[in-house]
């Protein structure tokens, strides 16, 4: 065998059970002795087995996930097998190049750690190990892997580790969300850093290697999907073609196309439509609020974007995260007749849909025509930025049934789009199928500090409709880190930029931009290109490491990690107190914006405040 690895023979072979485990650098593998490709429910089976010998295997705050094991027929000669379910074939002449070929997915250590401690849960277990240091003391749950403990020397080993283990780092009380059973659609909340989404990725692992069917990871941000699909193929690289990740813009279009119904997206006849609505309606409505964004964001967000199609209805609804500007029944007949209904007289006569009417034409297809090859499993990330509207469709995607396995991810303090909402508004029952969780594994300690005393409210009910459990309440994990404030006049900005990410000394693949729009974003770039610093906008990464600073709004870095972030914000020119209600509005969006960018960073943070 080769140095690094371990196996642990079974002497009592079952034909439900495996006949060995190799334990090495790139993994656990359960060896399937057989002539003869297995039923599919022995397979389980043997999984099952398999996992359960794997469990529990707790070491400080690090837990082996057991779902992470890979199942192999060692047969006389390889043959093809159905990959969908996760398993390989080898033989005597292509194990080792199929052992050793794997992406390393643990240390020495650890693999030597693992084999010990299992071979000593059973008599039936035979350990043969090919380390030449002395084999680590046998283990128990209760001792060496306590889950109470965490000692500083294992701590700092898990922070030496590459930077991209973290992405699927767990916890004990992640691997019981991981492994726990919903009869209905779920919610996974807590903080930025907290593990939501590594949470979501390894449940998709686990229900691919265990089940047939397709999934979908969908989100509003439309690069998220493509980021995460990169950490799952290193979760379940033999499974992944049955997972798909894609935002659910791209998803809906797709859907209508396939199905033949008709639409007409043109983003210059929408803003042409709104701005000859607005013109009317101006008088008005801009003496209660002059930002015409403001009205562009009821429309879509809180009219269209729920669903409303009558102005009763428009009247009755409570505006969550709106209520600081109050529309009271006249003000919102003003808005309905003077700017929704010219607004949507003018698509109608252009024979033009904005994206609410796309998703609107999706739900009604699909609840009169549900999908006959339906999603096993759909995951929504950063679901907070969702409307009401997104929210029944991507149900509906699942079934749109009371035990659609359908799990939503978000946290309300991240919100980055105007409105809120609850999940009861969308029809989605979830009660007693839901998690918050409460520790945060990115951030080091100062960052965690200085992100958490930002004031970004939060807009969206958690779970039942309470308040979320915020930032600053997480417990952290990692301790020091650094933070760098700088107020700075516009005409200084490009310069501190520069100095900042070349003092930085630190790899250009842990360095993150983001900014607050596309043009500085664009403008950041530009600047950082022309001081000989290598960039990659946050359009185009996908998680792969590249040797270039990624620069990108925070709309783009959203669910995102890196070591170190940049980040520029505008201080208010007039104290809190003295903000109308709809600035005191924009105001509480930008917080939580910049709150979102600097959370991204688990090291180094700078920030850069801009004064003028």
């Amino acid at each position: 065998m080769e140095p690094g690895w371990h196996v642990v023979i079974d002497r009592r072979p079952s034909t439900d059970r495996a006949g060995a485990f190799a334990i090495g650098p790139t993994g656990v593998y359960a060896l399937v002795l057989t002539e003869i490709t297995p039923a599919a429910e022995r397979l389980q089976r043997i999984r099952t087995h398999a996992e359960d010998t794997f469990a529990g295997l707790v070491q400080g705050r690090s837990q082996y996930a057991p779902h992470m094991l890979e199942l192999m027929l060692l047969m006389p000669t390889a043959t093809v097998v159905d990959t969908s379910v996760g398993i390989r074939s080898v033989d005597e002449s292509s194990i080792r190049r199929t052992l050793l070929e794997t992406e390393v997915a643990m240390s020495r250590g650890r693999a030597q750690q693992l084999a010990s401690t299992v071979a000593a849960r059973a008599q039936r277990f035979e350990l043969i190990s090919t380390s030449d240091a002395p084999v680590a003391k046998v283990a128990t749950t209760e001792d060496l892997f306590d889950p109470a403990q965490l000692q500083e020397g294992e701590r700092d080993a898990a922070l030496a580790r590459p930077f991209e283990e973290w992405t699927t780092f767990l916890d004990p009380e992640q691997i019981g969300l991981v492994n726990r059973t919903f009869n209905g659609p779920a919610r996974f909340s807590g903080p930025a850093g907290t593990g939501k989404s590594v949470v979501a990725l390894h449940r998709m692992a686990r229900f691919a290697k265990r089940n047939p069917g397709r999934m979908l990871f969908t989100s509003f941000v439309r690069t998220l999907p493509g980021y995460h699909s990169t950490s799952f193929q290193r979760l379940a690289p033999r499974v992944g073609d049955r997972a798909e990740f894609v935002g659910l813009h791209a998803w809906t279009t797709r859907f209508l196309n396939d199905r033949q119904v008709r639409f007409n997206l043109d983003d210059t006849s929408v803003d042409t439509a709104f701005n000859l609505a607005w013109t009317k309606a101006r008088t008005q409505l801009a003496p209660i609020e002059s930002d015409l964004r403001y009205w562009r964001d009821e429309l879509n967000r809180v009219i269209k974007g729920r669903g409303i199609t009558t102005l009763a209805e428009y009247q009755k609804i409570e505006r969550s995260g709106r209520n600081r500007i109050r529309l009271d029944d006249d003000r919102r007949a003003a808005v309905w007749t003077l700017l929704y209904e010219p607004y949507q007289e003018r698509l109608r006569d252009r024979h033009v849909d904005d994206f609410n009417d796309v998703i609107r034409k999706a739900i009604t297809t699909l609840r009169s025509t549900p999908a006959e090859d339906p999603y096993g499993l759909v995951v929504v990330d950063e679901v907070q930025d969702f409307t009401l509207m997104e929210l029944r469709l991507v149900h509906q995607i699942a079934g749109g049934r009371t035990d659609s396995q359908l799990l939503l991810v978000g946290d309300g303090q991240q919100q980055v789009y105007p409105g809120g909402w609850r999940l009861a508004d969308a029809g989605i029952p979830i009660i007693g199928r839901g998690a918050v969780l409460r520790v945060n594994y990115r951030n080091r300690e100062a960052i965690h500090q200085y992100a958490g005393r930002i004031d970004a409210t939060n807009s969206v009910g958690d779970l039942d409709g309470e308040p979320g459990f915020v930032l600053r309440d997480t417990e952290v994990m990692l301790p020091g880190g650094r933070v760098v404030t700088r107020h700075l006049r516009r005409a200084e900005v490009n310069d501190a930029l520069v100095q900042a990410v070349a003092e930085s000394q630190r790899p250009h693949a842990d360095l993150a931009v983001i900014a607050l729009t596309k043009k500085e974003a664009k403008d950041y770039q530009e600047v950082l290109e022309s001081a000989g610093i290598p960039t990659l906008s946050l359009e185009k990464h996908d998680g792969t490491a590249h040797e270039l600073v990624k620069v990108g709004t925070v709309f783009r870095a959203k669910g995102m990690d890196f070591r170190s972030v940049f980040h520029l914000s505008v201080q208010s020119a007039k104290p809190r107190e003295q903000l109308t209600a709809g600035e005191r509005d924009r105001a509480e969006l930008a917080d939580r914006q910049t709150m979102v960018a600097l959370s991204r960073a688990r090291d180094f943070a700078w920030h850069g405040v801009i004064v003028d």
